[in-house]
């Protein structure tokens, strides 16, 4: 006589196939991955509209010349067109990589870069913004960068047979350490 409920049944036996969990990897995460995806748009558009505006001037924005004026005025003393350059790319491509999930630690790290960047520069302004001193808007950005990197982009993304989609925490170290060492390295070179 049998033990087990005759109702469930033992599958297993019958299909020759034992039942198994899927991978974590292979399962769907609904909510996990649309705030995934909402985190993604909303850093990249953000961040994207940001360099738009220091390359081209785009939404009322400085433009390369004016934006090299403005990393004067934050510390940055040298080659501060080039860095003008740098940082508007950074922006842009980091920010189109994350919206599309392509490539998202290192356009995360992109990001991560420029905002490490502008939160040491503002830091002696206090914490709150006021009067374009203050890095709170800035570090919200450092840190959405931040947990993208961490967690990947998610299931709804160009990324979802990747090697650093599957294991993130790996992937992740490595994009955070080449988005410090980007930082010390501007930091560095640049003021």
């Amino acid at each position: 006589m049998s033990t087990q409920d005759d109702s469930y049944g033992d599958t297993s036996v019958l299909s020759g196939v034992e039942d198994r969990p899927k991978p974590i990897e292979e399962r769907w995460h609904g909510g996990l991955d649309v705030g995934l995806l909402i985190l993604r748009v909303v850093l990249g558009v953000t961040m994207g509209a940001h360099g738009l505006q220091h390359l081209f001037g785009a939404f009322g924005g400085p433009g390369v010349g004016g934006f090299a004026r403005v990393l004067t005025g934050f510390g940055y003393t040298s080659q501060t067109t080039l860095l003008s350059w740098i940082t508007g790319i950074s922006e842009v491509a980091g920010g189109a990589l994350v919206i599309i999930g392509l490539f998202t630690p290192l356009g995360a790290a992109a990001l991560l870069g420029v905002a490490a960047n502008i939160v040491y520069a503002k830091f002696r302004g206090g914490f709150v913004e006021q009067q374009g001193q203050g890095f709170e808007f800035e570090l919200t950005l450092a840190a959405m960068a931040l947990a993208l990197i961490c967690t990947g982009a998610g299931r709804i993304s160009l990324d979802r047979n990747t090697p650093w989609r599957r294991r993130p925490g790996t992937f992740g170290w490595l994009a955070f350490l080449l988005a410090a060492a980007a930082s010390v390295v501007v930091i560095v070179l640049f003021r």
